[in-house]
């Protein structure tokens, strides 16, 4: 079996088919596949109806699988539902703090740069989808950005040391959007500003709207730099809007890319996604030294 790969945009993101995640995958077929994904960014996979089972069971290839954030849909298990939907059938209050957390969704991001170890890959599978639209998903290349630096501001933030935290973004989308459980057990973290993928060598900006600043400058200098890589890295000309098919899988590499929600009727649809997350190797910061394969 051959996969096939498609270029989504000149920059980053591909399509990938000829293969079936259900059926199985014979070592080869993985390791193309886990190339692409290395390579590209982010990896459509349409046509690959998944059950939980069947998405971890693909997901662990990659590397150990997070356990789902306290105070969300599905916690303490390897995976998260990424919904309005209620264990018991019934819609999220649009109002309610587990409502306003995923919602914060809407902002630039890449998984778990709020945790010591970030997030490597994430795979996020469409089982319910909007029946009135909405609910597309944004990325864009850091990847990309980072080839984009003139060697001056190369220079000045490699090396550098951002400080994330999921407590900061949620309450800046809006207060009250994180709870004192998860401030407890989430406080800030150092992450490495610049990455390096491990297999290809390409370096990335890492970002997220959780950094709220840059070690060794002032808080608003540091969110002031931040906020331009973003801007740069997010050019609206520069992103691929990915509208989800039914069955359809994606995985993306959190190291090389940001991704943002974009809103749906929370009130009066429903949509259900199922995601993920690889846990990369470690911290890219340890004792205040990067570590060399950030």
């Amino acid at each position: 079996m051959s996969v096939h790969i498609e270029p989504l945009t000149p920059h980053f993101g591909a399509r990938a088919t000829g293969f079936s995640i259900q059926d199985g995958l014979s070592e080869e077929t993985f390791r193309e596949i886990e190339a692409a994904a290395n390579a590209y960014g982010v990896l459509v996979m349409p046509d690959q109806p998944l059950d939980d089972d069947a998405q971890i069971a693909f997901s662990e290839r990659f590397g150990p699988l997070e356990g789902t954030l306290a105070g969300a849909v599905g916690a303490g298990s390897k995976i998260v539902r990424v919904t309005n939907i209620l264990p018991d059938g019934t819609l999220k209050d649009p109002d309610s703090q587990l409502a306003l957390f995923t919602r914060a969704n809407l902002l630039w991001h890449t998984d778990s740069s709020f945790k010591a170890t970030p997030a490597k890959f994430s795979l996020l599978s469409a089982r319910i989808l909007p029946s009135h639209g909405g609910g597309e998903t944004e990325f864009a290349s850091t990847a990309h950005a980072y080839d984009l630096l003139d060697a001056d501001t190369r220079a000045q933030v490699d090396g550098m040391v951002a400080i994330h935290s999921i407590a900061w973004s949620r309450e800046q989308f809006q207060k009250g959007a994180s709870s004192e459980e998860q401030r407890r057990r989430l406080p800030p973290v150092p992450q490495a500003l610049v990455r390096t993928n491990p297999q290809t060598g390409r370096k990335s900006l890492h970002l997220a709207s959780h950094v709220m600043g840059i070690q060794g400058m002032a808080d608003a200098e540091g969110r002031a730099l931040h906020d331009r890589l973003m801007a740069l890295a997010t050019d609206p000309a520069l992103v691929y809007r990915h509208q989800w098919s039914p069955g359809e899988a994606v995985i993306w590499d959190n190291r090389a890319t940001v991704h943002r929600a974009t809103p749906y009727d929370e009130v009066g649809d429903r949509r259900l996604m199922v995601r993920t997350t690889i846990s990369d190797f470690g911290p890219t910061v340890v004792d205040g030294a990067i570590e060399a394969a950030a």
